[in-house]
């Protein structure tokens, strides 16, 4: 079974591309508004997300994607309109994985109604 994204769910996101930091990658937690296939063959879709690490009024994100991997455990795929390339590689977001990259403190708080509560990084 290959990796699937649900509407209304949280998901780790790795966007890789020239123009972030030195580690050419920026991480942020995102929560899936849509998903609209092109239906076009080429593996096109949209996706409507909050970019929790984005600064707010400005996080309601829609990028249109194609899908170059779909492996059991990720998608990784490039935004089409971005220049230079940004490249989006989601996966299941967990608690380590917030600690890691944003040293969250939970305090017995389930990550994702943290992040329901608290989205702006």
């Amino acid at each position: 079974m290959r990796f699937t994204l649900q509407k209304n769910n949280w998901y780790a996101c790795e966007l890789i591309g020239d123009e972030f930091n030195e580690d050419k990658c920026s991480y942020s937690p995102i929560r899936v508004y849509k998903i609209k296939p092109l239906g076009s063959g080429q593996r096109k879709f949209i996706l409507s997300f909050y970019h929790a690490n984005y600064p707010e009024g400005v996080n309601d994100k829609k990028y249109k994607l194609r899908t170059i991997q779909r492996g059991k455990a990720f998608i990784l795929a490039k935004s089409i309109g971005h220049n230079p390339p940004r490249y989006l590689q989601i996966y299941d977001i967990d608690e380590g994985w917030l600690k890691r990259h944003f040293n969250i403190k939970l305090n017995g708080v389930d990550y994702k109604e943290w992040l329901d509560r608290n989205a702006y990084m």
